[in-house]
């Protein structure tokens, strides 16, 4: 087998062994330095002569001058593995983390009985995305939005880490449990309870400024788009919105947010449907674009007052796009109506059947990522007709 060959089976190996933090890999790479001679006869050499200007990375370098040892040029090397085997390492568990639920995957080996818990489809077919929250003691600490984790069995599972759990808080304190489907990481089972995180986030009250009636005709749609703006650091001194607005897109890598709403005749009724997507290019040094989706329905909604409009259902799923999607996801819009890139994969976080159209705005706020242009499309942006 050729060095290249060899080279890229070890970062696929180490890559899978768990979901790596960038620091537990500087620390696994210093022990096959000394230990593993492979590594250091053709791991190391094969990465030295691949070296390139961008694998000069200051964040990279820093972390070798940091933490990895040998001499510098050594470290660059080690640097420029860890990078790779980190990069690999996040897509691959994220591939893990949004397959569809079946027996073989580590928790329902453990717990098989969990698959009878799957939310059911009308048509009863299971849902092999979602269980339901009523089958399971997940119970998230208010106001904390990192709090993923419930003991099953004297076991601790987790839920998916893009679902920001003052979502299924804020929906347990006004509907219960019954209604609610979660996604559950079908990889991960611990017998110790993680770290408590101390991060704390405070729920903003809603915004008023809405729509007073829904009033979309029939064959038509409603949508908007709106961008982050590229600023530079000298416009942002006197202004604060600007500021939040650069530190949205600068240090948080989020692009723009992007709305559509029909409404069709079906039958005698009139179904209303309504998609909302964040697109971020927070891994994109992963290859990946990543877009946070909300999609809601509600029947016979027409010309009712917007506080009165009960939803059939709403959702959030995390769309991931890569390679010839990502860049077709980046020169269309859900705001024209047509038709936009599917995901490379993708997965539900979360479901609520028969919740209130009003509660979108606390929802939208809790799971999208720019303050600025969500507030944007609440108060000034959203285009279904008012009265």
């Amino acid at each position: 087998m050729e060095e290249l060959d060899l080279y890229d089976v070890y970062i696929k190996k180490i890559a899978r062994i768990k979901n790596w933090e960038l620091n537990d890999l500087a620390y696994f790479f210093n022990e096959e330095l000394k230990t593993n001679i492979q590594f250091r006869e053709l791991i190391i050499p094969t990465r030295q002569a691949l070296l390139t200007k961008e694998d000069r990375n200051e964040i990279f370098f820093l972390l070798s001058n940091n933490i990895l040892e040998g001499d510098e040029n050594t470290r660059l090397v080690l640097s420029s593995i860890t990078q790779e085997v980190y990069s690999s390492s996040k897509e691959y568990h994220a591939r893990l983390s949004f397959e569809d639920y079946h027996s073989d995957q580590p928790v329902f080996k453990k717990f098989p009985e969990l698959l009878n818990e799957l939310r059911e489809r009308p048509n009863g077919s299971k849902d092999l995305e979602l269980i339901k929250l009523n089958a399971i003691n997940y119970r998230p600490i208010p106001h904390i939005p990192t709090h993923r984790t419930f003991k099953y069995k004297g076991h601790f599972l987790f839920v998916n880490s893009y679902l920001d759990s003052r979502i299924p808080s804020y929906l347990i304190n006004k509907y219960g449990i019954n209604d609610l489907y979660i996604r559950m990481e079908p990889y991960i089972i611990s017998d110790k309870a993680p770290p408590m995180s101390l991060q704390e986030e405070f729920l903003r009250p809603p915004n008023p400024k809405w729509i007073e009636r829904l009033k979309i005709y029939p064959g038509k749609n409603e949508g908007c788009e709106i961008f982050l703006p590229d600023l530079n650091p000298e416009d942002i001194s006197k202004d604060e919105k600007k500021y939040k607005q650069y530190w949205e897109y600068n240090i948080k890598q989020i692009r723009r947010l992007e709305t559509n709403a029909t409404m069709k005749n079906e039958g005698q009724q009139k179904h209303f449907s309504m998609s909302l997507e964040e697109l971020s290019e927070e891994s994109l040094s992963e290859g990946m674009l990543i877009g946070r989706m909300i999609h809601l329905d509600a029947i016979d909604s027409y010309d009712i007052p917007f506080s009165e409009i009960r939803l059939n259902h709403l959702d959030l799923a995390i769309n991931i796009y890569k390679d010839e999607q990502l860049t077709e996801r980046m020169r269309s819009s859900l705001a024209s109506g047509g038709v936009v890139a599917d995901a490379s994969y993708r997965t539900h976080l979360i479901r609520a059947d028969n919740i209130m159209f009003s509660d979108l705005l606390d929802i939208v706020r809790l799971f999208f990522k720019s303050e600025t242009m969500v507030e944007e499309w609440i108060d000034k942006q959203f285009k279904l007709i008012t009265q």
